[in-house]
């Protein structure tokens, strides 16, 4: 497997396709093994640092697990959702890590399970779920949100980074 090859991008979804995942199929038994176990640790390893990155306020780390042209889209229930990309997605959530942070409040993203619905050699599909915390002031602990993750990662130069990212929360915080 090559490492320096340029990854074929994910097919962009239709409009319907942007919406919490609710059901979904894997592309091989979920107890299969015909999967390369490098590549899933390392994309765990990106969810992981998605969490602490983020719960830091390390906008430019955060950033660094994204492709440039990486999609964003956020909603939750009775809300119109948002697709973000370019300087808009990097501008509006470094201000939101920025108004957290100068507020007191700690954010914790308790990342659960991921399940790996597609893999090939250059893309992953995943599902993530787990739970947002938030601690206020260094006082009150209170649950946010149970989050529902869905990502399009691509291997680009033998690093995974997140070309698509669906943020949709179980419930409005």
């Amino acid at each position: 497997m090559a490492d320096d090859r340029t990854a074929v991008e994910p097919t962009h979804l239709p409009p319907a396709a942007v919406e919490p995942l609710r059901t979904f199929v894997i592309d091989e038994p979920a107890g299969g093994a015909g999967f390369d176990c490098r590549d899933r640790l390392a994309v765990k390893h990106v969810v992981d640092t998605y969490a602490l990155a983020y719960d830091n306020y390390q906008a430019d780390i955060w950033f660094d697990l994204f492709t440039e042209d990486a999609v964003f889209a956020v909603g939750v229930p009775g809300q119109e959702q948002i697709e973000q990309s370019g300087a808009v997605f990097r501008d509006f959530w470094r201000d939101r890590m920025s108004t957290f942070k100068n507020a007191g409040n700690q954010r914790r993203h308790l990342m659960s399970n991921i399940v790996y619905l597609e893999q090939t050699e250059a893309t992953m599909h995943i599902s993530v779920v787990g739970l947002l915390a938030n601690t206020a002031n260094g006082r009150t602990f209170a649950p946010v949100a149970a989050l529902n993750y869905e990502g399009w990662l691509v291997k680009r130069h033998g690093v995974w980074k997140i070309n698509r990212w669906h943020d949709f929360p179980d419930g409005q915080f």
